[in-house]
């Protein structure tokens, strides 16, 4: 099941129609879902403008359901402390129907979505827990570059940054990326990072 949690009908009806979702639940607020009996596992599209929730609401939404928190001004400090809260992504509540729709199908897919500044905190914050004594276990399934396109994500570089700092392409940089990630059985960095760390 799909909700729609805003105030805002415009904004429910662009969400409904960029992602094709007529017959989704619409509810006016927070509370309103935690007093429904809604399935477990349910997306929830929720508007950070005008939310007026306790920390209590916010966590039991985030417990019973997948919650993809839109602000209309994010800030990587508001994104944190939803995806601290259990939320699954921190987007821009009026983002493009192609990116909304991109949003959506990673967290349908099982996956969490957060924009590159709060991705790079997360990774320079995991990556900063990866051991990085003597030839830890996981550096032996990684060829050499590999190594070193994990050790630039420890520091939360962006690809960009990466190919810099190696002298590669950032196709390249991409290239490493995909075998490592398949190397692991993860879906992006953040999943790699925190694989790599035990959590």
């Amino acid at each position: 099941m799909v909700i729609l949690i805003t105030a805002s009908s415009a904004l429910a009806d662009g969400w409904a129609d960029s992602l094709q979702l007529q017959d989704a639940v619409r509810l006016p607020d927070l509370a309103a879902l935690n007093r429904s009996s809604v399935p477990a596992d349910s997306l929830v599209l929720l508007d950070l403008a005008g939310t007026v929730a306790g920390e209590q609401d916010i966590l039991y939404a985030c417990r019973h359901c997948r919650v993809l928190a839109l602000s209309s001004l994010p800030q990587d400090e508001e994104g944190l402390r939803w995806l601290q809260w259990g939320a699954v992504a921190y987007a821009h509540a009026m983002s493009t129907p192609d990116l909304l729709l991109q949003v959506f199908d990673t967290v349908q897919a099982g996956g969490t979505w957060v924009g590159r500044s709060i991705m790079q905190q997360l990774c320079a914050r995991f990556g900063r827990q990866l051991p990085a004594a003597a030839a830890p276990d996981w550096r032996t399934r990684l060829s050499e570059r590999e190594q070193d396109v994990v050790a630039a994500l420890r520091e939360g570089r962006a690809n960009k940054d990466i190919a810099r700092l190696l002298e590669i392409s950032e196709r390249t940089v991409k290239a490493h990326l995909t075998s490592v990630f398949q190397k692991f059985g993860v879906e992006d960095r953040l999943q790699l990072l925190l694989k790599l760390t035990g959590h």
